[in-house]
């Protein structure tokens, strides 16, 4: 695969992760919004749904709406944001000590060559540094040296640096170059 195809491969799951996560807002703030109007409808007790109909100039129909909706919808106190795992790879990434550029550019060509499963989930560190030994890298790459680092990472560590891989994302890997 060329690296213009595998460029606009990335280009474009970024362009629908992000997508996803506007849709993802919209719907939260349209939850938010139900469960502002149901607490207020409910806070003024009888008739209080046809008031803030007339105030807000809708129909009592679109408040009938807005009610059964929060009803329906999640709790916003037992629910994490829907970034919340963008946010932790890149607070893990923020820290993550530096490579060479080329180290991180071998581990990506191993990632994306490899199939990545549930079963990374227990120990991505130590799979991945299983991958580097396997991968028969040159000399100029530590290829022993690499398989400790990888071993060394936590477990949320490691899903960061195969989720930055992935997405071919290197600028969010540091390097000592």
């Amino acid at each position: 695969m060329s690296s213009q195809s595998s460029d606009f491969e990335g280009r474009l799951a970024a362009a629908t992760a992000r997508i996803q996560y506007g849709n993802d807002e919209r719907n939260a703030g349209a939850d938010d919004r139900a469960r502002a109007i149901a607490d207020e409808a409910a806070r003024r007790g009888r008739g209080g749904p046809r008031q803030l109909a007339n105030e807000l100039g809708v129909s009592p129909k679109t408040i009938s709406q807005a009610i059964a909706r929060a009803r329906r919808a999640p709790s916003p106190v037992h629910t994490l944001p829907g970034d919340t795992l963008e946010r932790l790879f890149a607070a893990e990434l923020k820290d993550l000590p530096p490579l060479p550029a080329p180290h991180w550019g071998a581990l990506v060509w191993i990632v994306r060559s490899i199939y990545i499963d549930v079963t990374w989930i227990e120990q991505p560190g130590p799979m991945l540094a299983m991958e580097v030994e396997d991968a028969e890298l040159d000399d100029e790459y530590a290829p022993d040296d690499l398989a400790k680092v990888c071993r060394g990472w936590s477990r949320v560590r490691a899903l960061a640096v195969i989720d930055a891989c992935q997405r071919q994302d290197l600028d969010a890997l540091p390097t000592t170059d």
